[in-house]
């Protein structure tokens, strides 16, 4: 199947080519100018993507996504009915958020960690999903809460009777009742306690009254995780997203450090190539901190998210001085993360379901949205993109608010949700419904169905450790080099409604492999000078690590 997306990728690309200058033109000052308009992939800088865990992910509240049995709430069916709209996506893997059973509408106060919740479907239901994606080559992660359980669950419920029904004066003992130290319990009230109910007795809940923290330093506890990822890993999934990951031990770095070693050393016992992300909602210096666990992936704060790097550089576009910093920043990055973990594999993202979305960081600028998504799926390692992202979906404000129903179409039919509890709709999205972008060839969804053929298309751009581009990083064009086995490429990013252009002249062979325009207008290589139009996208490879 795989071989088969790759020929009739490159048949494609070959026929997108068609008319364009040869690579022996591009460097030749006297050949016309190669104009690449869209997304164009030279069929000569096409690599066949390793089969590893450097994927584009998509994230998915299936809640929100898409109704099969027209209750109103998503379910596990109704994902899978998708799962051709992901592959033409170019999407090769799938961050599902929380699908066990739970009291909540978002499922993070688990009540069962082996089943599947009644809303979403049943288990034979989650197996046919799993086979259809094994089918498409498309990973699954799920959300693994380990922070907290929720106050139903087994566990927990067992802890509070064994409390209720101690004599006054008689002390606990976890001899008697294993679960006590799967939580925190004491007779000291704080800011972060809640009362067990008809006792003098708390309970440690930081989030909320129905999620009780969980004591991941006990080892009864760490044999049940043990065998609940084993549970999900035999049912094929490919890894798991670690829930907030810095609550652990709230406060206490080195202990939520030992924590994710822990479970990234057991996970990796049972599956040698599984894959973890964890959620650290830090800064910089903090996420290069908590990679010394050995973690894989950690969520890529610092760039994603409205205070973020990307978000920062376009909202100060047309600002040399801050545009050039996005390079250096990416090369900071990677530096760092590399420095505490060798084998670490970034995560960026722009939003997620605990954040406003995309399109309303940009301010609902259709350019700069576009060029947003560019600069995510440009990085390097595992991007993430949250469903309806691709086509410019808005949302903020409260939590169920940022989980709208994905807009399929017009008419809100065929699969559409239900709001969530609370969720506030916009009175209209500002770029219109999938059904409304698909056959717009310059619309958000198009843009980024061409950005992520790219990123598949040159794997050097997901894989390469970065730096940047010093002679080209300048005035508004940000510019960054990916170095790694399966080739080079430089990747330059005209950030501003102005058109730019680059000189090539002292860079040798090179050839414009791919491009990307925000407005329509074409990326052009004349002779040595790019010329990039407003907010467009060019990357370059070397000619002799092209393959033959």
């Amino acid at each position: 199947m795989k071989q088969i997306r790759y020929i009739l990728s490159l048949l494609s690309a070959i026929l997108a080519l068609a008319g364009c200058a040869s690579k022996d033109e591009i460097t030749n000052s006297t050949a016309a100018p190669d104009v690449a308009s869209g997304a164009v992939v030279s069929s000569e800088a096409i690599v066949e993507s390793p089969d590893d865990n450097y994927r584009t992910w998509y994230e998915i509240f299936v809640y929100s996504f898409c109704d099969s049995d027209g209750d109103g709430i998503g379910d596990l069916n109704g994902v899978t009915s998708k799962l051709d709209y992901l592959e033409e996506l170019g999407i090769n893997g799938i961050w599902l958020m929380p699908i066990h059973p739970s009291s909540s509408y978002h499922k993070y106060n688990v009540t069962d960690y082996y089943a599947i919740d009644p809303q979403y479907g049943t288990m034979e239901d989650f197996e046919n999903f799993m086979a259809e994606c094994e089918k498409r080559d498309i990973h699954v992660i799920l959300d693994l809460v380990l922070n907290h359980s929720g106050s139903e669950h087994a566990w927990f419920k067992e802890a509070v009777s064994y409390l209720q029904g101690l004599e006054e004066g008689e002390e606990p003992n976890a001899e008697d009742c294993k679960y006590l130290d799967y939580y925190f319990f004491k007779k000291e009230k704080d800011s972060k306690y809640c009362v067990v109910e008809g006792t003098d007795w708390y309970y440690e809940a930081c989030f909320n009254y129905d999620m009780p923290d969980l004591n991941l330093h006990n080892e009864n506890l760490r044999a049940e995780i043990t065998e609940i990822m084993k549970f999900w890993l035999d049912k094929g999934v490919a890894g798991f997203r670690l829930d907030a990951a810095k609550e652990f031990y709230s406060g206490q770095v080195d202990k939520n450090i030992e924590v994710l070693a822990w479970i990234q050393e057991t996970a990796e016992s049972l599956k040698p190539d599984v894959y973890l992300v964890a959620e650290v909602w830090e800064s910089f210096l903090q996420i290069a901190e908590y990679y010394k666990s050995g973690i894989t992936s950690i969520f890529n704060f610092a760039f994603g998210n409205a205070d973020g790097k990307i978000i920062n550089v376009l909202r100060g576009a047309g600002q040399p001085d801050r545009v050039t910093t996005y390079a250096t920043a990416l090369e900071k990055a990677d530096k760092a993360y590399g420095a505490s973990n060798p084998e670490y594999i970034d995560a960026p993202f722009l939003s997620n379901h605990d954040v406003g979305r995309i399109a309303g960081f940009c301010t609902h600028h259709e350019q700069k949205t576009k060029l947003a998504g560019a600069m995510n799926l440009f990085m390097s390692g595992s991007t993430f993109i949250y469903y309806g992202e691709e086509i410019g979906m808005v949302g903020s404000g409260n939590d169920p608010s940022k989980r709208a129903p994905m807009y399929w179409n017009d008419a809100r039919d065929n699969g559409t949700t239900n709001p969530p509890p609370e969720c506030e709709l916009p009175d209209e999205y500002p770029f219109g419904s999938l059904e409304h972008q698909t056959g717009d060839e310059n619309s958000i969804y198009n843009y980024y169905r061409k950005a992520i053929e790219i990123r598949n298309a040159i794997p050097s751009i997901s894989h390469g450790r970065t730096t940047a581009e010093a002679e080209l990083n300048k005035g508004c064009v940000s510019a960054f080099r990916k170095t790694s086995d399966y080739g080079t490429s430089i990747v330059l990013m005209n950030i501003q409604e102005e058109n730019a252009a680059a000189d090539l002249a002292a860079y040798g062979d090179w050839m414009l492999a791919a491009s990307l325009s925000a407005d329509g207008n074409p990326v052009v290589m004349d002779g040595t000078t790019l010329q990039l139009p407003a907010y467009g996208t060019a990357v370059l490879v070397l000619k002799e690590e092209t393959p033959n």
